[in-house]
């Protein structure tokens, strides 16, 4: 459970950030404290269900959203690019560092 606090957690603070709220916004938002927004950003409390409804609403999410653990997408993800990666010869591996670096110029 643990886990998927802290996965709820920085779902919502990610999401929260990109909106460029404060946890007073949000708590404002939903009628909490700011501390509880604090601690279930950080994965020391899990919200009532009327408060993760409440969150997902504001945030302009759905609250299945919030429990998709993306650093574990980010990981599969990586691995799999690993392995791809390892496959190719040097000639192509260094057309595909060069997208890398065009990519990343900037």
């Amino acid at each position: 459970m643990a886990s998927l606090r802290k996965t709820v957690g920085k779902n919502i603070k990610r999401i929260r950030k990109l909106k460029k709220w404060t946890q007073a916004d949000l708590a404002e938002k939903i009628g909490i404290e700011p501390v509880s927004v604090a601690r279930i950003e950080t994965g020391l409390n899990f919200p009532k269900e009327e408060n993760l409804t409440a969150i997902a609403r504001h945030l302009n999410v759905e609250v299945s959203d919030l429990f998709v653990d993306r650093d574990s997408d980010k990981k599969s993800t990586l691995n799999y690019i690993q392995g791809a990666l390892n496959s190719l010869n040097k000639r192509d591996l260094e057309i595909i560092s060069n997208i890398l670096k065009t990519m990343t110029c900037c």
